[in-house]
């Protein structure tokens, strides 16, 4: 590029040891992407009283500090915003009308730009687009076979794998759904699953089963017979023997719905080791896996009980996939290629240098207008889930701009539904989800309905009384597109 940040000097701040595994590795990247490219940092965690007309401009990782009054005026202040940052809507209501319009803000994917748009949608900051890369162990996996080979699995036995925080939005569950459906399609099919993640019992957010949820996996296992097919593994591989393990699977299987899902390193690491994705089209996996192409996106929405997604589009898909070696392997070859056109490391230095410098070009050209008043995102005023703190009737109003699809009454997204697994206790009807167990009085029509719909059925071969039913229980997330 003509110009670079060579020779600039950036005040950086909560750049030390980091609380989140991806945010840490985030981390590494930017710093090592900032040196390379010849800028010197200045810690101003440690420095004490520097000047701000010696610094050319502020960059903010982590942490409030330079969001602070004090920093206002100086040099562009570039704001970092990683998954629990942009879900943090009063934060940014409170804080992004101080910045300027030279003033940058980070964001990891589109989602996270709707949402700033919608609360800047007059004057904003400038936006940076910045998706990261991945380490290098994973170009460097071996082939499919190989790894197989180097995990003692038989070359013809389909490996799955899940890799995440072990929380129920992560949807271990579902995962374990996919496994227990593909071992009773495919009886004679060995079957191996890998779940590589830790367990994290006291997570803050959305904690409806959290604590319980280790031992609601154990007895899932149990009651699906699995205990020959899932091999658990704890997050603390190395990056050599994780990308090994990823390069090993037929599939990733991704089902999140995680509200700081705003990237997803695991959806890239898997396509770069050539492992195609399954996932919800959700947050940055929008972004990240190109659907029917690296793998299958399936349909998210927001309901009054949670999230949910078209569980049924993805078990057709695997099917398919597992069951058509020419479809497979293509899909392996579009992942590389994929993962090494958009995620390798050059990409993600050339674009935080392009970033630093479009907001030092507006502030050189006088463009530090402050942004002024922002607009607030309401959450949805009725909510099915039990009363927790952070429950999900404070993050709904945002997770619309992460999901893939409104609901919209009489614009189905596919020409089936079906019930989701629920429970009758006394009046209440609860769907059986450790993430999202809503509950609701439901009246002996509606009970009718979801006896009916037991498996997928079309909208259509109901009467208009009972689709207006049908669209209820939609909207209330006990009845989920097919």
């Amino acid at each position: 590029m003509s110009q670079s940040i060579n020779n600039l000097k950036i005040g950086v701040s909560g750049m030390g040891e980091q609380f989140w595994v991806s945010v840490g590795k985030t981390k590494h990247f930017y710093l090592s992407a900032l040196i390379q490219s010849g800028a010197t940092l200045i810690n101003l965690d440690q420095e004490q009283h520097v000047p701000d007309d010696s610094l050319d401009l502020l960059l903010n990782f982590s942490g409030s500090r330079l969001w602070q009054d004090e920093f206002q005026s100086g040099p562009p202040r570039i704001m970092a915003l990683h998954g629990g940052a942009t879900l943090d809507t009063p934060f940014l209501q409170k804080y992004l009308p101080k910045l300027r319009t030279c003033d940058g803000i980070i964001v990891n994917c589109q989602s996270d730009i709707d949402v700033i748009h919608a609360l800047c949608p007059d004057l904003k900051p400038q936006i940076i687009f910045l998706p990261l890369p991945v380490s290098e162990y994973f170009w460097q996996a071996p082939d499919k076979q190989s790894a197989k080979a180097q995990l003692d699995i038989p070359p013809t036995t389909w490996v799955l794998g899940h890799v995440a925080r072990l929380l129920p939005q992560k949807n271990l569950h579902r995962f374990l759904e996919y496994v227990r459906d593909l071992k009773t399609a495919f009886p004679r099919q060995p079957i191996q699953a890998f779940v590589i993640g830790n367990y994290w019992v006291d997570y803050p957010v959305l904690p409806y089963m959290t604590e319980q949820y280790p031992d609601y996996i154990q007895s899932l296992i149990t009651h699906y017979n699995l205990e020959d097919n899932v091999t658990f593994c704890a997050a603390n591989l190395t990056d050599q023997m994780l990308a090994t393990t990823i390069a090993a699977m037929d599939v990733l299987i991704h089902p999140t719905n995680s509200l700081d899902e705003n990237f997803g390193y695991i959806a890239i690491e898997a396509m770069a080791a050539g492992t195609p994705v399954l996932g919800c089209n959700y947050g940055g996996l929008k972004d990240t896996v190109v659907d029917n192409e690296t793998g299958k996106l399936m349909s998210t929405w927001v309901t009054h009980g949670g999230i949910r997604f078209n569980y049924q589009s993805g078990f057709k898909w695997l099917t398919e996939v597992l069951n058509n070696h020419e479809k497979h392997t293509q899909l392996i070859e579009n992942c590389k290629t994929h993962a090494s056109q958009n995620y390798r490391y050059g990409h993600f230095v050339n674009r935080l240098e392009s970033g630093l410098l479009d907001c030092l070009t507006a502030y050189k050209s006088a463009n530090v207008t402050q942004i002024g008043q922002c607009q607030s995102i309401t959450n949805d005023t009725l909510c099915l889930l039990p009363s927790v703190n952070l429950g999900f009737e404070n993050y709904s109003g945002v997770a619309q701009f992460y999901v893939s699809h409104k609901l919209a009454y009489q614009q189905p997204l596919t020409a089936k539904v079906i019930a989701i697994e629920h429970i009758h206790q006394n009046h209440w009807t609860v769907v059986n989800d450790p993430c999202w167990p809503a509950e609701k009085k439901l009246t002996d029509a509606q009970k009718h309905i979801l006896s009916e719909l037991k498996s997928p059925v079309e909208i259509a071969r109901f009467d208009p009384q009972a689709q207006d039913i049908i669209w209820q229980l939609l909207a209330d997330g006990f009845v989920v597109f097919a």
